[in-house]
């Protein structure tokens, strides 16, 4: 597959991770305040089981790269990804929350849980996963348009 091709697509599924996790957060923060949810709460949780279906995805190829040294079978611009959060999670004092203290499983726990109880984990979580994302997405930019 041709390079540009791959960030085109890397682009894409940023922009739907980057979607569903600010709907889920500002869904997070109104509640958390205990302000009027005006968001739709069907929205909430379709966006809740799109970064489920992401994280775990991304869990298993992490187990894999760090079992077996190997990230076969997804193209270049996952497995930059998947380095990147690697290397996130080296960087504490940039990285901070759950999601890079332990292991996208332990997110979703916190997102599969009912209630308020982890919310403060999984804001901070998916905040911190937003800017990996954004920096890993602005890549693919470049690939796609160039240095402007």
């Amino acid at each position: 597959m041709e390079k540009k091709e791959l960030a085109f697509q890397s682009f894409e599924r940023n922009q739907g991770i980057l979607e569903a996790i600010n709907k889920l957060l500002i869904h997070l923060k109104l509640e958390q305040k205990g302000l009027e949810i005006k968001t739709d709460i069907a929205e909430a949780n379709q966006a809740r089981l799109f970064i489920q279906e992401f994280l775990s995805k991304l869990g298993s190829l992490v187990a894999n790269e760090q079992n077996f040294g190997s990230l076969a079978g997804i193209d270049m611009r996952y497995r930059s990804l998947v380095r990147k959060y690697m290397e996130a999670k080296g960087k504490r004092r940039q990285f901070k929350s759950l999601l890079f203290r332990s292991s996208p499983n332990e997110i979703l726990s916190l997102l599969q849980a009912d209630g308020k109880a982890g919310n403060d984990e999984l804001i901070s979580s998916l905040t911190e996963f937003r800017k990996l994302l954004s920096d890993h997405g602005f890549s693919d930019l470049r690939e796609l348009i160039g240095n402007i």
